[in-house]
């Protein structure tokens, strides 16, 4: 899956924890909400392989909007 856009990235959770330690769902296109990739957190750790979801840690650690999912590691 893909879109034409090159800008920020989201998550749209299909299911998240009231902890917000586990969930499912997919990285998407901020700008279209194109899904790209399945993306799941368990155990704070983020799950997942791609190209998508090394551009959106890269995003986490730069945007101070995330910063409650900063301390997850990634798991591939």
């Amino acid at each position: 899956m893909d879109c034409r856009h090159r800008g920020e990235l989201a998550v749209r959770w299909d299911y998240l924890n009231e902890e917000e330690a586990c969930g499912t769902g997919w990285i998407v296109c901020r700008e279209c909400m194109g899904l790209l990739e399945r993306f799941s957190v368990a155990g704070g750790r983020f799950r997942g392989h791609g190209r998508y979801l090394t551009a959106f840690q890269e995003q986490l650690s730069r945007d101070y909007t995330f910063a409650a999912l900063r301390e997850l590691e990634v798991d591939y």
